[in-house]
């Protein structure tokens, strides 16, 4: 793993500057998946140990998550104090942790810790890491640096947080030190059951969901794409946990490079996901959309219909796979 850090505090900065608070908030984004939830978690866990007054917000929460250590702290509603400092996880802008949570912040000192490599330092104090494959590598630093103990909890949660955005250590971001970490967090306690309860969730109703998203696949110059619909979720009882996954469904398929998967959240507003293989930057397509993310896995929000909107995704994401396709020895003598 690379050791660029964007931002201008260090690993043992952002460990120390903590230390030195009374209260603190830890935000992670909305929609939030085990990475964000497992990163705030460890990190909140870690800081209580210290004595300090920690609040742990997410505006969604997720539900799989109720089986990560301490899950029962998150909090869906923001502290009636302003802490000595507001600190965003996984979060590559501040409007990623909700209108609410964006207004609240900004009342007090802003760290903002990331992994992502559109990550726009909007803190007071910014560490930025893009190329950790998870948040919870990022935390696993802080308290690596700080010489912290950590008990089976923490490690439990930072293992999820890492599991989840590398797909099992499937992703090509998993490297030595990645594997390295996990090994420590396993000896330190991660309880890997919890973990896998957390990775593979589901409910009757998730699969009522999913028979109607695979009734939709279609694959278009080997970019797998499907869609739900506002009333999928309602008519399946089902919520948007219940899908976070589809996306890497979409992935696994055999000879695809790419796949997009469109969920309505509102009328004809949807939230667009990208996943691709290393050669096709989705981050940067996700970027032109007014989005975010990584190199290979990205969204954004657009207004349309599946219709409007798949054209116009599967357009930018063909552009750079043509781009990025051997020259033929034709194309080679010009």
């Amino acid at each position: 793993m690379d050791s660029r850090i964007f931002g201008d505090i260090s690993f043992k900065d952002a460990g120390n500057i903590l230390l030195s608070a009374e209260s603190i908030v830890i935000a992670s984004h909305e929609g939030p998946e085990a990475d964000a939830i497992g990163s705030s978690l460890a990190l909140g866990l870690m800081l209580e140990s210290f004595g300090k007054n920690v609040w742990i917000y997410n505006k969604d929460g997720l539900e799989s998550a109720k089986y990560l250590p301490g899950y029962e702290k998150i909090k869906r509603t923001l502290p009636n104090f302003i802490p000595d400092i507001f600190c965003v996880v996984d979060c590559a802008t501040l409007g990623r942790i909700g209108e609410e949570g964006a207004k609240f912040a900004v009342r007090t000192t802003i760290m903002n810790i990331d992994h992502h490599s559109s990550s726009q330092p909007f803190g007071t104090y910014n560490l930025i890491v893009p190329d950790a494959p998870a948040c919870g590598i990022v935390i696993y630093k802080i308290i690596e640096s700080m010489g912290w103990e950590m008990n089976k909890d923490i490690a439990t949660n930072l293992y999820a947080a890492i599991a989840k955005d590398t797909m099992c250590f499937l992703l090509h971001t998993v490297d030595k030190e990645t594997l390295t970490i996990a090994s420590k967090l396993v000896e330190q306690g991660a309880e890997t059951f919890r973990v896998m309860k957390t990775l593979k969730y589901s409910t009757e109703r998730k699969f009522k969901l999913l028979s109607t998203f695979l009734s939709r696949v279609k694959t278009i110059d080997g970019i797998a794409v499907s869609y739900l619909l506002k009333e999928d979720y309602e008519k399946s009882s089902a919520t948007k946990d219940d899908s976070e996954d589809f996306i890497d469904m979409l992935r696994s398929l055999d000879g695809v490079k790419g796949a997009i998967f469109l969920r309505e959240d509102e009328k004809n507003l949807y939230k667009v996901s990208m996943r691709s293989d290393p050669q096709i930057d989705v981050g940067s397509i996700a970027l032109k959309f007014g989005g975010g993310g990584h190199k290979n896995a990205a969204g954004f929000n657009i207004e349309g219909t599946p219709e409007e909107i798949i054209p116009k995704v599967l357009d930018e994401i063909l552009k750079q796979q043509k781009a990025t396709e051997p020259l033929t020895k034709t194309e080679e003598m010009g």
